[in-house]
């Protein structure tokens, strides 16, 4: 490992530290003083994992926006963790990526994109457990090779919830060029696996392309809109 990319991880980590205990992301400052480095080093590794796709940051600025799951700013996607700690995730799949990372119950707390109520459910152990009748779902908008393309807007228009699979019918009769794709909580879950379950490692990797298409396969994503 390089000396560079010994630092990117201490500082990923101790990113994703701070975020777990106090639910905000560390200053440029506070890493100075943590890793007793100068500006420049810590803005540069900033920009190295932002390229890397480990984190956000705010355009123009070196401050975190986000470090996926985590948002650094109010999201109507809140995550309750067992023991009461409450974080804001970018999008629906970060919400539920929560517990595969954390390997903790977790509740999420959001609202259905069609109709605007309350989509309130608990994951533990892999499953959902939810008191409505139907299931909520996922809805993603863009096709895979898109994500990347602007994280930002991916993430807080295109990865959402709706309460359920006929309130997405609806709102998909109103917009007929709409082309995502709904997936529902549990194959979400599957599929935040490979991504989130050692996200909080020091030696954290994310998954190579061939990884994540094995696994979109193994969950029967299968077409176009699937294709890193």
């Amino acid at each position: 490992m390089s000396a560079s990319a010994g630092v990117d991880a201490r500082l990923r980590k101790s990113i994703f530290d701070h975020f777990q205990t106090l639910g905000y992301p560390p200053s440029v400052e506070a890493l100075m003083n943590e890793f007793r480095l100068d500006r420049t080093a810590v803005e540069a590794a900033l920009d190295r994992l932002d390229e890397a796709h480990h984190l956000k940051l705010v355009p123009g600025t070196h401050r975190v926006l986000m470090a996926f799951p985590f948002s650094a700013i109010a999201t109507p996607y809140e995550v309750w963790v067992d023991g009461g700690r409450r974080y804001f995730a970018n999008c629906a799949w970060d919400a539920l990526a929560f517990h595969p990372m954390l390997r903790s119950p977790i509740e999420v707390r959001s609202y259905c994109f069609h109709c605007g109520e309350p989509v309130q459910f608990q994951v533990k152990n892999g499953l959902s457990t939810v008191a409505a009748r139907a299931p909520p779902v996922v809805y993603l908008g863009l096709p895979a090779a898109d994500w990347w393309k602007n994280i930002v807007t991916t993430c807080a228009n295109t990865m959402v919830f709706f309460a359920s699979s006929e309130h997405l019918a609806k709102w998909r009769a109103a917009r007929p060029d709409a082309r995502g794709a709904e997936v529902s909580i549990e194959t979400m879950l599957r599929l935040s696996e490979p991504l989130y379950a050692t996200k909080m490692n020091l030696d954290y990797e994310r998954p190579s392309r061939e990884h994540m298409m094995a696994t979109f396969r193994e969950l029967g994503l299968v077409g176009e809109f699937w294709t890193i």
